[in-house]
């Protein structure tokens, strides 16, 4: 895959502009990013977003110093779901790579799982095996290659979660990367009423602590009221802690699958305006 360091094309925003961002990336259902075959989708369409448990203990951003790797879910037009992980009300979001402001730094993306993987228990920083179940190692590894294999798999796999394989999308698998992330969300797609009620999962690399300042943080985000106030409080914590104000955006999740995600700044809804 190209190197994304330089580019920074959108950069940070208004509130009001980074809700017309989110939802332009959301309807946009590319194959590839600018005809590149080696430029896997995620990196300029959908919204890589994060659920996060609120607490006063710790700052968002930081990964958990126990976790082998970092899980962020992937919403999209055509990779929608009802709930977060966790049934969490609020979280981030990051900007797709091809899209971040200047200077920031990019979590390597390691894996991606159609509904949830169950990752905290696998080997491999969470996208290799779960102990004991051997269907649950990555699906090239077992032949699984398309959004058809996948199905097969998922159906012969009653536990699901931990006991299903992830696609890796490593950036050295270049083209076949960008070939295995479109059939997994072709994948999830085709999962019926349990991947519509069950989120995505994304792998990512773990980054260091403290990284505020660094990290592609585009957005908090809020579902409902009890999350609106968590994510008033990130909102606020991350200007302090960075000097860099963030808008704090409503999501609003589909209840069928024939619903679309609506992306919403409120500015009633703000705790600090810049």
């Amino acid at each position: 895959m190209p190197g994304t360091a330089s580019i920074g094309v959108r950069g940070a925003g208004t509130g009001p502009q980074i809700a017309a961002y989110l939802t332009e990336a959301y309807h946009n259902k590319e194959s590839m990013c600018r005809n590149n075959l080696s430029a896997p989708a995620f990196l300029c369409s959908g919204v890589i977003l994060r659920a996060t448990e609120y607490s006063t203990q710790f700052h968002f951003w930081n990964p958990n110093p126990a976790s082998t790797g970092v899980s962020f879910s992937y919403l999209r037009a055509d990779a929608k779901f009802s709930k977060l992980a966790y049934g969490y009300n609020n979280g981030f979001i990051l900007y797709p790579y091809f899209f971040k402001p200047v200077g920031k730094i990019e979590p390597e993306i390691l894996c991606f799982f159609p509904v949830d993987g169950a990752t905290s228990k696998r080997e491999g920083q969470g996208c290799g095996q779960s102990p004991g179940l051997v269907a649950s190692r990555p699906c090239q590894s077992q032949g699984i290659n398309t959004a058809e294999q996948y199905i097969t798999h998922y159906h012969q796999q009653p536990g699901k979660y931990g006991n299903l394989c992830g696609f890796d999308v490593r950036d050295d698998l270049n083209q076949a990367a960008t070939t295995a992330f479109n059939e997994a969300i072709k994948a999830q797609g085709r999962g019926g009423d349990f991947a519509f009620g069950t989120q995505n999962e994304f792998r990512m690399a773990k980054w260091g602590q403290n990284l505020g300042t660094t990290l592609p943080i585009e957005a908090v985000f809020y579902i409902d009221d009890t999350g609106k106030a968590h994510a008033q409080y990130d909102q606020r914590d991350f200007k302090n802690q960075t000097g860099i104000w963030i808008p704090a955006i409503r999501i609003t999740l589909p209840r069928t699958s024939s619903a679309d995600v609506r992306f919403e700044f409120i500015a009633g809804d703000q705790a600090i305006s810049s």
